[in-house]
């Protein structure tokens, strides 16, 4: 019996929410550690043109969303914020002071508006 391709999908999907499942706290941080190397280097070694074409789907998606799905977001983030623990509060807060420090005169005189 051969499967579509969304039965492959989803099969492929709950096997490896079995595997994530099943995974130690150790096991879960290497993954983590891993995953953080690896885009890093993938950032690093990527063209200025990748990262412009890059930055101009996001404006597109961005743009192109519904309503329903910008609520959706919103309500995501708010949640997400809101179990937040005070420590990681802290380091975004210092995070995005860094990050402010950082700009160019040019990215400060646009209003960024945050996620």
């Amino acid at each position: 019996m051969k499967l579509s391709p969304e039965e492959r999908k989803e099969r492929k999907r709950e096997s490896n929410k079995r595997y994530l499942q099943n995974m130690t706290e150790e096991q879960k941080e290497k993954r983590k550690e891993k995953i953080k190397e690896y885009n890093k280097r993938y950032r690093q070694n990527m063209t200025e043109e990748q990262k412009e074409e890059i930055k101009e789907y996001n404006k597109r998606y961005l743009q192109n969303r519904t309503e329903e799905q910008k609520e959706k977001r919103k309500e995501y983030l708010k949640r997400r914020y809101q179990n937040r623990t005070e420590e990681q509060k802290e380091k975004l807060k210092e995070y995005n002071k860094r990050r402010y420090q950082n700009r160019t005169e040019e990215q400060k005189n646009k209003t960024i508006t945050p996620l």
